[in-house]
């Protein structure tokens, strides 16, 4: 099997929400999807084209709907149309309640989803370019530098390395001074990278020689950056194509950090006046408490598998009210804009928007640091989740529909194991087994097929349309509370057969 991992910037955030924005098709934001973009109606659930394409491309999937060819799509749509019959069988269960944890965990991922989009429409959908601008881009995009670097840890050694620099010594002098040798770690530096802007602008906003020492640069950590430019090419496209992909790559560049540029204008302006004043004593038995919640054992990584999840997750902290004393969740933890906050008002905002850390690794002398940056993200993505409820993004219909597309995961999963538990089987070694899907799900699902039948419209020509990969890639989202993009592949039916519903029209 081949597995690609594939990351999401945060900085590039119309990719994170390009599966809200594909399906808006005109309308009002609360009208039904077009049946043009729809490939299936459940009940009152939808599965979109979009969706259909995520749900198969940006997960994994079994090896007996793996391929591309049409038996192993059907089985796909058939798996995704069981996964929301489980939930809505689940949900007309009069004695069905909702966990508390379920419910604060799909509104924080419904939370996101309307900060992504919010991002997008005070962002990127504002930007204008002129002719100018992108032919100033053009030019400057192709040339790669190659760079030696010195990082330098404060202000007092920025100020040395420049006053060695004044007195003639040269970089690579000042660079043995520090490393204990003269052969640089050479790194490449492109234009369409996303370092720091001070680093691009210092590249590209004037015609660099060769030998030429830029700096010392103040980065966003507070450390400084001296370079010296050893060589650079210019990368040039022979192929119409080749040239044409390029010019594309630089207006989407473009538009992306201006973009970024506009939004970040405009949360400052939504920041602004607003303070952040912690109560030390509280807040350092709140580090205390978190460390250990934090700092894993390596041995509890187990397999590479898990390392590979701690890694993407240990950016991420969640907290459980139940691991605190009642009085001491009661002790005021901040004051932010003008209201006191209590540890059990924190507690109730981060068990729907996790704790995310700038940094993915960090030594326990920077955690406490760590955590106070990671409130203050949590508190601006507060204001930023309050301005997208009062402008109505909850009754947003993608908003709606991502919302369930987790719920029902999660229902039809829980439903799975319903049956797994109920049965005594020893033979069967797990849920998601081919064996226990056939024998005991595939009859479950051919049942709720018939029950639906009446309530259950499918799109075949826009299902026809798609084309499937048999790469499996597992796409993440980078610094946001809930980074994985979609819910597992739901392996809860092998049929490929459509003999329950009506033909849904595209027009």
């Amino acid at each position: 099997m081949r597995m690609v991992t594939q990351k999401i910037d945060r900085s590039f955030c119309v990719l994170a929400v390009s599966f809200l924005l594909l399906v808006s098709c005109g309308g009002k934001d609360t009208d039904q999807y077009p049946n043009s973009v729809v490939v299936a109606r459940v009940g009152d659930r939808v599965i979109t084209k979009s969706e259909f394409i995520r749900r198969v491309e940006y997960t994994p999937r079994p090896a007996y709907c793996r391929s591309d060819n049409n038996i192993h799509k059907k089985i796909v749509l058939n798996s995704l149309i069981a996964e929301k019959l489980l939930a809505l069988d689940i949900l007309s269960k009069p004695e069905y309640k909702s966990p508390r944890q379920l419910d604060e965990y799909i509104q924080g991922r419904r939370e996101q989803a309307m900060r992504q989009l919010y991002r997008y429409e005070y962002g990127i959908n504002r930007v204008s370019i002129s002719a100018e601008e992108l032919k100033d881009s053009f030019e400057i995009a192709r040339r790669e530098y190659n760079l030696g670097f010195i990082t330098l840890p404060d202000s007092n050694y920025a100020n040395q390395a420049k006053d060695f620099l004044d007195q003639g010594k040269s970089f690579e002098s000042i660079y043995s001074g520090i490393f204990g040798s003269e052969e640089m770690d050479i790194k490449k530096v492109s234009w369409f990278d996303d370092d720091e802007s001070i680093i691009r602008n210092a590249l590209y906003s004037q015609p660099l020689e060769i030998g030429a020492v830029v700096g010392p640069l103040r980065l966003g950590t507070g450390k400084y950056l001296l370079f010296k430019v050893v060589g650079w090419k210019d990368n040039m496209q022979l192929s119409e194509s080749g040239n044409q992909t390029f010019l594309d790559d630089v207006v989407a560049k473009v538009k992306e950090r201006k973009g970024n540029q506009l939004y970040n204008d405009h949360v400052a302006g939504l920041m602004h006046g607003k303070s952040f004043i912690l109560e030390e004593a509280t807040f350092r038995t709140l580090v205390d408490d978190l460390a250990d919640k934090y700092f894993l054992k390596e041995a509890e990584k187990g397999s590479l598998l898990n390392q590979a999840i701690w890694e993407l997750e240990k950016q991420h902290l969640a907290i459980n009210n139940s691991e605190f004393e009642v009085s001491y969740l009661d002790q005021k933890l901040f004051r932010f804009d003008e209201k006191d906050w209590t540890v059990q008002d924190f507690t109730n905002l981060v068990s729907r928007h996790p704790l995310v850390f700038r940094k993915k690794r960090f030594e326990m002398a920077d955690f406490a640091e760590q955590v106070k940056l990671s409130i203050a993200d949590l508190l601006r993505d507060y204001i930023v989740t309050g301005k997208a409820y009062a402008e109505g993004y909850a009754d947003r219909k993608e908003i709606k529909s991502y919302g369930e597309m987790w719920q029902d995961q999660y229902l039809s999963g829980l439903y799975k194991e319903i049956i797994n538990y109920s049965i005594s089987d020893s033979t069967l070694q797990s849920s998601n087994s081919i064996p226990f899907i056939e024998r005991h799900m595939n009859p479950i699902i051919d049942s709720l097929q018939q029950v639906y039948s009446d309530q259950i419209y499918i799109n075949f020509e826009t299902f026809e349309d798609i084309n499937l990969t048999h790469i499996d890639m597992f796409v993440a989202q980078d610094k946001v509370p809930y980074p994985v993009v979609v819910p597992p592949f739901p392996q809860i039916t092998t049929d490929y057969i459509f003999d329950y519903g009506s033909k849904l029209e595209s027009k």
